[in-house]
């Protein structure tokens, strides 16, 4: 049998993608099938996110003079990104889109996910995330993101013919499954996010603490509405520092203490050893769930809403802890982690039996 190969953003700029990449490489070995995770190179996500001066197609100065006042921060990223990869991933050749079709003749087959490799603006619409260079036969995916409730009109088409011959679908959130159903009168599965296959003790393994004292985490990805205020009220109530992991500091914020970027398994030890997370992130979401850390979430910020965060927390029962204008979470409610990991076990189970369906094609 053939290795498979796992199709995913492991290149970004993103702690989130990183780990979800390495727990799908992880949890597909301890089930099992051997795979490589294909290391192909985005044009669009090398030029527009990765690369420390970056000029995108609309603002082209803006992003230009944004690109400058990042580029420290973007180079210690990119160096902590490469230092992650090279020690925990086992990856495949260098992949580009001008040889990626050879892989359909290395691999039995190919996974497409998780992340937001189906959304439709995240990557320029790269069509390789869909795996339009392999066989239909060895087309799969795995918690798939496409991340909108509902596609752009002028995608539509598109995305019916690129999903129109895979042999099973899995994707991360109900609304996807939806889209699946509209657009190929197919059923999708809908699983869980990677990085919530693996236990608290398997993140163990890699985890790696980052500060020594109790402190309150704070984390966002998109920038944030109410969640900057709401941590530094809860600094003022605890008495405790915030420690921010924020990369862009276009406009710095006073009371707190600023990260420089770090090791996907250290942003893993900074949520496991915080007191309080306060996050917009759908993986701050993730591994506090993990953990089992008192925790705040902002779903609604100025790039939109996280939809992935919202699903996942009401697929788990958790309430009472959204960040929005009329309501500030008490962090210290009680929570049926009972319950929650009861709930975790039965979606691992689930998980593990498509990849087994997954396993005996191959």
């Amino acid at each position: 049998m053939k290795k498979v190969g796992i199709v995913t953003f492991h290149q970004a700029l993103s702690y989130g993608a990183k780990l979800q990449a390495y727990a799908l490489q992880n949890f597909l070995e301890y089930n099992g099938i051997e795979n490589d995770i294909i290391d192909y190179t985005c044009h669009f996500m090398y030029t527009r996110l990765i690369r420390p001066i970056r000029v995108g197609n609309k603002h082209k100065l803006k992003s230009f003079v944004r690109s400058l006042i990042t580029m420290r921060q973007t180079g210690i990223d990119r160096r902590k990104s490469v230092e992650f990869r090279n020690k925990y991933m086992k990856l495949s050749r260098p992949f580009t889109a001008d040889n990626i079709k050879e892989a359909s003749e290395e691999y039995s087959a190919f996974i497409a996910g998780s992340d937001q490799v189906w959304n439709p603006t995240c990557v320029g619409f790269d069509t390789v995330y869909f795996l339009d260079f392999a066989k239909p036969e060895q087309k799969y995916s795995y918690a798939a993101s496409i991340a909108v409730k509902e596609l752009p009109s002028d995608k539509k088409d598109d995305y019916k013919r690129l999903l129109s011959d895979y042999q099973a679908f899995s994707v991360r959130e109900d609304s996807a499954a939806d889209i699946i159903r509209e657009l190929v009168g197919r059923e999708a599965e809908v699983n869980i996010d990677p990085t919530l296959l693996l236990t608290e003790q398997q993140w163990d393994k890699i985890s790696k603490p980052v500060i020594n004292e109790p402190y309150i985490f704070l984390f966002n990805v998109k920038k944030s509405i109410h969640l900057i205020d709401y941590a530094k009220q809860l600094s003022k109530k605890t008495g405790l520092k915030i420690y921010y992991l924020q990369k862009e500091r276009i406009h710095k914020v006073k009371g707190v203490t600023y990260l420089d970027p770090v090791t996907a398994n250290e942003f893993v030890g900074l949520i496991k050893n915080a007191e309080y997370v306060c996050t917009n992130s759908f993986h701050g979401t993730a591994f506090s769930i993990i953990y089992k850390k008192k925790f705040a979430v902002e779903f609604e910020n100025q790039g939109g809403r996280n939809i992935r965060s919202e699903e996942l927390m009401n697929s788990l029962g958790i309430k009472n802890h959204e960040i929005t204008k009329d309501f500030y979470p008490n962090p210290d409610e009680p929570v049926d982690w009972e319950y929650i990991e009861k709930k975790l076990a039965e979606q691992r189970e689930k998980s593990r039996e498509y990849i087994e369906k997954i396993k005996a094609k191959l």
